[in-house]
């Protein structure tokens, strides 16, 4: 060991010396050489030394060896601020490791893959600590009372550990603002998991096996602003799931196995961001999306959409960005509200690849024949019943049954769209629409009208 002056010296003093195993940089030292910032990064340190500066503000002990740390390792580093002991060796932190560090305000323990449990008094004495990092580890359990000495902490990162449910030990962290639970082995979210969390703005959950979700789970998060539940294994929305988040921004439900979207997001006033993409959704309800207001990005992309309800855009001001990639889109009388409605969009649109069927197998371009999905001069079928009607909100009255002026504007406007590029006369068009409109008119279903 060398003494305070190599130790504590500038680094390229200590690098000087062949015998030495501490490569630190200390900074802002005084003119005295108290060092109030101390990196050991990959020092190969497997003991702490014992000569740090009790003035020392920050220390830096990532990617060592360090196995064991005990009361007595951190007792005269009063002043400590910010510590970081990620990727260590670490196995055990004995009860009252900390007590000593009323000031710190970061602690860094992630990458510490053997470490899998943690005494209740583990972090006693951290009163103002802000930031804890425990990710990355191997941690299976939380003691119910491991966080109880935390009451300023901020944000916590439990993330890639092996926890198979919601810790119950969030009771005393009034504060905390951040809360990253990913990559775990969560399966259910209970009524009381959340409960104590009233201040919280972000939770993560993103990347765990949750199937079950308990109404009311997210009652008391009045301040959340984002919620990341994407790939997990998430089937059904109940109407109900997400009542309390009055304040939430941003909705992660990418990558789960939703197949119908009805009425769950509607009280979501604040919502601006909407993630649905890479699920199973062949089924939207009509006003699925009324009242969000404020939505402004809707992703959809990589489900089993084959249509859109009529006006499921129309209520949406703030719209400007729509995903719509990898649906297997079919592009006939019931899309017809959907041009429409682009024509007017000023946003960014992706991905609306339509597959237009047709009994026979070609791929010229022509006028569609009777019977064909293109073929609209018959009208397009009734709107089906909006699944949210019973939600307790009112809905205004449908549209009135299409008349033959609409008709003849949707079958001129989807035969430009099969027509494309080709020279076909409009006048012609004209003529072959308004021939089949005047027979489907006469048919007993246009008459029951």
């Amino acid at each position: 060991m060398q003494g305070r002056a190599g130790w504590l010296g500038a680094y390229p003093e200590a690098m000087q010396h062949q015998d030495t195993a501490l490569p630190c940089m200390f900074l802002a030292g005084s003119e005295h050489k108290v060092c109030s910032v101390i990196h050991c990064n990959r020092a190969g340190l497997r003991a702490l030394p014992g000569e740090i500066a009790a003035s020392t503000v920050s220390l830096n002990l990532s990617n060592n060896y360090l196995r064991i740390l005990t009361t007595n390792t951190f007792r005269n580093l009063t002043f400590l601020h910010s510590l970081w002991l990620d990727g260590n060796n670490l196995t055990f932190l004995s009860p009252g490791t900390f007590h000593a560090l009323s000031k710190l305000r970061e602690l860094d323990l992630s990458r510490n893959s053997r470490l899998t449990y943690l005494h209740a008094n583990t972090f006693r004495g951290l009163s103002n600590l802000i930031s804890l990092d425990m990710s990355h580890c191997n941690i299976f359990e939380i003691h119910p009372l491991l966080f109880s000495h935390l009451p300023s902490l901020e944000r916590l990162n439990l993330a890639s550990n092996n926890m198979r449910y919601v810790p119950q030990a969030f009771s005393n962290l009034s504060s905390l603002t951040r809360l990253s639970l990913e990559s775990n082995h969560i399966e259910a979210i209970g009524r009381d998991s959340l409960k104590d969390l009233e201040s919280l703005y972000d939770l993560n959950l993103r990347k765990n096996r949750i199937w079950i979700i308990q109404n009311g789970a997210f009652t008391k998060l009045l301040r959340l602003g984002v919620l990341n539940l994407g790939h997990n294994f998430i089937a059904d929305l109940p109407n109900q799931l997400f009542d309390g988040l009055i304040q939430l921004k941003t909705m992660h439900l990418e990558a789960n196995r939703i197949t119908d979207v009805d009425c769950t997001f509607r009280l979501l006033l604040n919502l601006r961001n909407l993630y649905l993409n890479n699920n199973q959704i062949s089924s939207i309800s009509g006003s699925a999306f009324s009242y969000l207001n404020k939505l402004h990005f809707l992703h959809l992309s990589k489900n089993n959409l084959s249509s859109l309800p009529l006006r499921l855009f129309v209520e949406l001001p703030k719209l400007k960005h729509v995903f719509l990639s990898h649906n297997p889109w079919k592009c006939d009388c019931k899309m017809f509200w959907f041009l429409r409605w682009t024509a007017m969009f000023r946003g960014a649109l992706e991905g609306l690849d339509c597959a237009f069927p047709s009994r026979h197998n070609t791929t010229g371009l022509g006028v569609p024949q009777p019977g064909d999905p293109m073929d609209c001069t018959a009208p397009p079928e009734l709107e089906s019943k909006d699944k949210c009607g019973a939600a307790g909100i009112s809905k205004a009255p449908g549209p009135h049954a299409p008349t033959s002026k609409v008709f003849l504007s949707l079958c001129k406007e989807l035969l430009c769209l099969r027509v494309g590029s080709s020279h076909m006369a409009r006048d012609q068009l004209h003529l072959q629409c308004s021939s089949r409109l005047n027979k489907s008119l006469s048919s007993p279903m246009i008459k029951r009208f």
